[in-house]
């Protein structure tokens, strides 16, 4: 005799169908539910409200709520705590808080659930004062954190570079039976060698067993590349010794990272004797290891030892190899051997990337070469490589320099027309341009798109339109310019005040320009040897005033 199918049935469909992300079709499942007399559970209701939190929204998960409780089906922790987590989703935060504070008045105290979804809220919002009373309040009201509670707060501290509440939070953990993790102390000491305390960090590392753990390869790692940046080559020699010593033997990661950071130096001496221990430690010395010694060759502008390094190495070269090779090539100005060996890139299967073909480019702009940069450009897209805004900003410099703001303007509609959004290096290069050939009303015009665009320019595009003004003789156009420049929040730099005095002298209002300097000189604000390199009309004019 046939069953009728119950929400024992519905609910595990439904959950299949969410999980495949298909919520329109779990829904109609709900109606058809309905539609046949059969009552969805809680289960039912708090799988679909967590998928349409995910897919739709949370304003359409309190319209299931609400029909929820309209069948009859009354919510559970489970239900309200899914319907928290959508409100944080949506950085509604303030609404999560509230709602938690409402939960008592629905048969429910919040559980640690509830308190951790809205910690980790306020926490990716930074609002650390609200995270502070928030856990307090958890613990006052005998609400137990966990270890996702610890973890989540630790990892948010540290990403706010606050580890000495990370610190203390870990320490807080065994007051509750929860452990702390190797990997969670990890997190700790990255943080605290990222913030330049390389002694804090390896003090650290050796009381990690008052946590409940040890330390494995990658504390050690991390501890040995604060050291290495801090160019501490023999603590850092040591502290490999420490690691086999303590039965944590390091890695291909560590020795790579130790090598890499000599090479990045150009200690390519001491990075060979490490590449010896490497198979003493049975590590394998792989691509990662060669492209530091490539790149180290090439700080050292030792390219040709590079190239001999590249064509004698056992691995198959991949794009990072290529384009250090052609960064080298191109800083020590070998265009042809660069040509060649992109040539051979291509010519062996090694796509270059958008940071191989902005290397050239930026070689071919520097050298003034525009026709040879747009043509690489061209070469770049035909290849699939997409041009990315450091391309264009690049040839935007080198058209610029030229004083071509036609062309500039229109690379600037090319841009955007392709996706790419400009950012505040784009438009003051085109405002320099606009500016430099007397076109001051479109560079204005341009400037307040930026403004409107919500970026904020900085003094050196003050300073261009300035400079412009101010060879055109518009003294008082400048000055109202300077005014606004200052209103707005910009800090005049020492060019600023040169160009206003400048000005004022072109246009033979020396007493001011001598008031202005007095001024300025008797601030700390302009030096008056500036003044001889930047304006040798005013120091001949305005020093032998009387």
């Amino acid at each position: 005799m046939p069953v009728a199918p119950d929400a024992y049935t519905y609910t595990p469909i439904i959950r299949g169908l969410c999980d495949r992300g298909r919520v329109s079709e779990a829904l109609s499942l709900l109606d058809d539910m309905l539609h046949r007399g059969c009552q969805p559970s809680v289960v039912t209701y708090t799988v679909l409200l967590e998928a349409v939190c995910k897919s739709t929204g949370f304003g359409q998960a309190m319209e299931v709520l609400d029909e929820m409780r309209a069948k009859g089906c009354t919510p559970n922790i489970v239900t309200y705590n899914v319907i928290i987590n959508g409100m944080c989703r949506e950085g509604r935060v303030d609404d999560a808080r509230e709602f938690l504070n409402r939960l008592s008045s629905y048969g429910f105290q919040p559980d640690t659930v509830s308190y951790t979804t809205v910690l980790k809220g306020l926490c990716a919002a930074k609002r650390w004062e609200d995270v502070e009373e928030l856990f307090a309040e958890m613990m006052d009201k005998n609400c137990r954190p966990n270890e996702v509670t610890f973890d989540m707060l630790v990892r948010f501290f540290c990403r706010g570079g606050m580890v000495e509440r990370a610190i203390q939070v870990l320490e807080q953990m065994s007051e509750h039976a929860c452990a702390a993790n190797t990997t969670l102390c990890n997190i700790v000491i990255n943080t605290i060698c990222k913030q330049g305390r390389v002694d804090d960090a390896f003090q650290f590392l050796n009381n990690m067993g008052s946590y409940g753990c040890s330390p494995d390869t990658i504390s050690y790692t991390t501890v040995l590349k604060g050291l290495c940046r801090a160019e501490r080559w023999e603590d850092a020699k040591e502290l490999l010794k420490e690691m086999v010593r303590k039965s944590c033997p390091p890695n291909e990661v560590t020795f790579n990272t130790f090598i890499c950071i000599l090479c990045q130096k150009g200690l390519i001496e001491q990075a060979t004797m490490l590449i010896e221990q490497m198979s003493q430690h049975g590590c394998e010395v792989n691509i990662v290891t060669y492209n530091a010694l490539v790149n180290g060759f090439c700080v050292q502008g030792r390219v040709d030892s590079a190239l001999e390094l590249f064509y004698s190495m056992p691995c198959k070269p991949n794009t990072i190899t290529y384009t250090t090779l052609l960064t080298g090539l191109c800083n020590a100005e070998q265009l042809d051997a660069a040509a060649e060996l992109l040539a051979e890139m291509l010519q062996n299967d090694c796509p270059p990337n958008v940071v191989t073909f902005n290397v050239l480019v930026s070689f071919f702009c520097q050298k003034g070469l525009m026709g040879e940069a747009i043509e690489l450009v061209e070469q770049m897209m035909e290849h699939g490589c997409t041009p990315n805004l450091i391309t264009y900003n690049t040839l935007l410099d080198g058209i610029t320099k030229d004083c071509n703001s036609e062309e500039a303007l229109e690379l600037l509609q090319g841009l955007i027309s392709n996706g790419v959004s400009p950012d505040i290096v784009t438009y003051s290069s085109i405002i320099g341009a606009l500016s430099r050939e007397d076109r001051i009303e479109e560079a204005i015009q341009l400037f307040h798109v930026v403004q409107d665009l919500g970026m904020r320019p900085k003094a050196v595009i003050y300073n261009k339109i300035l400079l412009a003004l101010c060879k055109r003789s518009e003294t008082d156009h400048a000055v109202d310019f300077f005014a606004y420049m200052v209103s707005n929040g910009c800090m005049p730099n020492e060019l600023t005040y040169i160009t206003l005095v400048q000005g004022l002298a072109n246009e033979g209002l020396l007493k001011e320009a001598q008031d202005l300097m007095t001024e300025l000189c008797s601030r700390g604000v302009l030096n008056k040897n500036l003044l001889e390199e930047w304006g040798p009309k005013l120091s001949d004019q305005i020093m032998h005033l009387p």
